[in-house]
């Protein structure tokens, strides 16, 4: 039976002193561990402290509304993830491993192991690249959805770990991530960079939060998952054409080893418990070469990043958005006729995530192409869990189209988003029957940090119904949608994610 984490901490004090597992890697003196904070404790000892320290009772009325929204579109976006090879595939082979029947492959009535379930769950939640910004859904949700299924615990239970994961995740993303200031600062990515992949470990301290482990656990689940870390290889993803299934980041694999690395230390198997902190440790043998353990944890408790993620209104690489509202705005507000266009010009962010836009082979290229997406925008053709389909894929109305469209970077960008990092700038100019109509849009509809930008309760659902549609019947995906704003009261989420079971 574990401890108690409360009774521990305060019997305590200090996380070195939470040593209490046999053979526990003792924290090194503080002398020799170099926290990378002269200001306070070690990044992985504040980070370990604040999932073990924070209950669900103390999480804020509008944080657990926004959990729930998220949960609602993540979801969604699974439930959806079959309709492409990328979720079909691995979930499909989750299956065949198996495993001890106790958390659900979201979409089918077949239960495996919770690694298992989690690796299947985050491959179909991040197929169609329609899951929320920054991209922690795939890779925080379906650990904790596997433990929480798995282990029978409460709607509080996974709120709580789902906060905690999401904050945590955000704050490790916040301290070490270089894309955007590289995109702007040289119009490429970094060489060597991941996409939140490193909040496995957010993920594993978020299960062990949930699960109510003490600090000592809690510490060596953080090491483990920072241990299991995947490299760094969305450059070397977004530099191949055609572009594959794996994607920027290997989500899966990432789900999987939170789930393992929280389970394992669980049984008292332990690691590195100041794993972020130390001359030798993450940040260094990974490669983060400006990492800065300060925005790691700063804000923890009183600012919560999970109030203003990004939702998507298009199920396509985010820095296509503000080019495509833009595209939709005048095809709608001018009722354009895709007969009668001629010539569209976009500018907007930069974007180098695929070499090769108009060689559209693949769901995943489709994602990251300008010409693609814009093609379907101007056609007046829905951006959502259908528009990767192979008819659509191929149907030679679209190529044509596409042939019609030029890109370019909006001269404005770095000015614009050094006055407010919310900035997304782009314009469209589209040409057709001898007339232009010219839209800018300043940042990229469903930010989060923009109110009025931001999806509301109702769109969020509409977009979440139309996602589940794919695969249940509408009023199953009503009552799974009910089950989610009312979370918080259940006693446990087996009936939740019974609703998530299909035929």
């Amino acid at each position: 039976m574990d401890v108690d984490r409360r009774s521990i901490l305060a019997a305590a004090g200090a996380l070195p002193a939470l040593t209490t597992l046999p053979g526990t890697l003792q924290a090194q003196p503080a002398d020799t561990a170099q926290p990378s904070d002269p200001a306070g404790p070690p990044a992985s000892e504040r980070l370990v402290r604040f999932a073990t320290d924070l209950c669900y009772e103390a999480i804020p009325a509008d944080v657990v509304h926004a959990a729930k929204r998220l949960l609602l579109d993540s979801l969604g976006c699974a439930l959806a993830g079959w309709e492409l090879p990328k979720g079909r595939l691995a979930a499909g082979l989750m299956q065949q491993l198996g495993g001890e029947p106790k958390a659900l492959v979201i979409g089918t009535r077949r239960r495996v192991s919770a690694t298992n379930a989690a690796f299947a769950n985050a491959e179909l939640m991040n197929a169609l690249d329609f899951d929320a910004i920054p991209h922690l859904p795939p890779v925080t949700i379906p650990a904790v959805l596997a433990v929480a299924e798995a282990e029978g615990l409460s709607g509080r239970q996974l709120i709580l770990g789902l906060v905690i994961a999401y904050e945590i995740g955000a704050r490790l993303s916040r301290a070490s991530s270089q894309m955007q200031a590289a995109l702007l600062e040289t119009n490429t990515t970094p060489e060597i960079f991941g996409i939140n992949d490193e909040a496995i470990m957010a993920s594993a301290m978020g299960i062990c939060a949930m699960q109510g482990r003490h600090a000592g656990m809690t510490a060596h689940a953080l090491g483990l998952a920072g241990y299991y870390c995947p490299p760094q290889s969305s450059h070397d993803w977004e530099t191949g054409s055609p572009k594959s299934n794996v994607k920027y980041t290997p989500v899966g694999w990432v789900a999987q080893g939170a789930v393992t690395a929280a389970m394992l230390a669980g049984t008292g198997f332990t690691a590195n418990p100041i794993v972020l902190d130390g001359p030798a440790g993450f940040p260094k043998f990974y490669g983060w070469p400006k990492w800065q353990a300060a925005r790691a944890v700063e804000g923890l408790g009183r600012e919560w990043r999970i109030l203003n993620p990004d939702f998507k209104p298009y199920a396509a690489c985010r820095y296509i958005h503000s080019r495509l509202d833009c595209v939709v705005a005048l095809v709608r507000e001018h009722g354009i006729e895709p007969s009668r266009i001629e010539r569209i010009v976009s500018l907007g962010p930069p974007f180098v995530a695929n070499p090769n836009q108009h060689d559209v082979r693949t769901a995943e290229d489709a994602q990251f192409s300008i010409p693609y997406m814009l093609a379907l925008a101007a056609m007046d053709i829905p951006i959502d869990a259908r528009c990767q389909r192979p008819e659509l894929l191929n149907d030679p109305r679209v190529r044509a189209m596409m042939a019609k469209i030029e890109w370019g970077t909006h001269p404005r960008t770095t000015e614009t988003k050094r006055a407010d990092p919310r900035s997304f700038i782009a314009s469209a100019d589209i040409f057709a029957g001898g007339a232009r109509y010219a839209h800018e849009a300043w940042a990229a509809s469903g930010a989060g940090a923009v109110p009025e930008l931001r999806l509301g309760d109702d769109a969020l659902q509409r977009k979440f119904l139309d996602c589940a549609s794919t695969r249940l019947p509408a009023d199953q995906a009503a009552r799974l949608a009910q089950a989610i704003w009312s979370l918080d009261e259940a006693r446990s989420i087996g009936p939740l994610m019974a609703l998530l079971e299909t035929g």
